[in-house]
């Protein structure tokens, strides 16, 4: 599952904790930030330290990368660690990046992919 530094990511956390649970598989928790710094902003680096504790705390195995196409990092974490689902939220409108653009962009390379889209609380 894929999160951002926003304490909304909790219930990606525990959507896919839910479903690697059903599924008896390893919960992976991806943040990919574009550039070379994981560390956007000021608040980033306590707001992931919460999530990847939260994560942390049900099992699951943490990942930050970034890259400078986000959507390509994505991919091929998710070939080089076999990813067969992925938790991702739909962002606010005014996002960068859509995770529906990234689903999509995902799924026509990875067919046997299975995405569960979050709407926004």
């Amino acid at each position: 599952m894929c999160i951002t530094p926003q304490a909304n990511s909790k219930r990606l956390i525990t959507k896919a904790n839910e479903k690697a649970s059903e599924l008896n598989a390893e919960l992976h928790i991806l943040h990919v930030e574009k550039g070379n710094n994981i560390f956007l902003t000021e608040d980033s680096p306590k707001l992931l330290e919460e999530l990847y504790q939260f994560g942390a705390e049900l099992g699951g195995i943490l990942h930050g990368l970034c890259g400078e196409d986000i959507t390509a990092t994505i991919f091929k974490f998710i070939k080089k660690e076999k990813i067969t689902h992925v938790v991702l939220g739909v962002p606010p409108e005014n996002a960068a990046i859509k995770p529906e653009d990234v689903g999509e962009k995902l799924k026509a390379q990875l067919p046997y992919l299975e995405l569960i889209m979050l709407q926004r609380n």
